[in-house]
């Protein structure tokens, strides 16, 4: 074999081992379970403010929320060419996210197991913490003028 055909042959098997690498990143996707929440305003907490604290916390995040209904919250996240669509179950104790669709995200279920990129699982943290964090919950300090 000349040099020739030989480095055409280490750039195919090269090229066959680095694919799985630009395919995309897999991550084992979450999977929330239900979270209750607290306030620590002295206000008691409710599924009106609940669903509040959702809202408040997708909207902080860049989430758009869809059509709904009482106890169920849609939220859209659009970055760049990706999207991620939740539902948000709620009560007057606290909420459970979970997944309904996505797009240029991975999705695949692989011996019996969803699988999804790894962004997925951070910005559904997020969204959780958020909604723990939300002034809905929490005092919120008033400046005297």
């Amino acid at each position: 074999m000349d040099k020739r055909c030989v480095s055409l042959l280490l750039a195919a098997v090269l090229a066959c081992v680095a694919l799985p690498a630009f395919a995309g990143k897999h991550d084992p996707m979450d999977v929330p379970v239900y979270e209750r929440v607290e306030s620590t305003n002295g206000i008691p907490v409710s599924a009106a403010r609940v669903k509040a604290a959702i809202l408040h916390a997708g909207k902080m995040r860049g989430w758009t929320a869809l059509e709904g209904e009482p106890g169920r919250v849609i939220l859209r996240y659009t970055p760049r060419t990706h999207e991620v669509v939740v539902a948000v179950r709620y009560d007057a104790n606290g909420f459970k996210i979970e997944y309904v669709s996505s797009r240029e995200m991975n999705y695949e279920i692989k011996n019996g197991k969803a699988e999804i990129h790894g962004n997925y699982n951070r910005w559904i943290r997020n969204l959780s913490q958020d909604i723990h964090a939300s002034p809905v919950f929490h005092r919120t300090e008033s400046v005297a003028l």
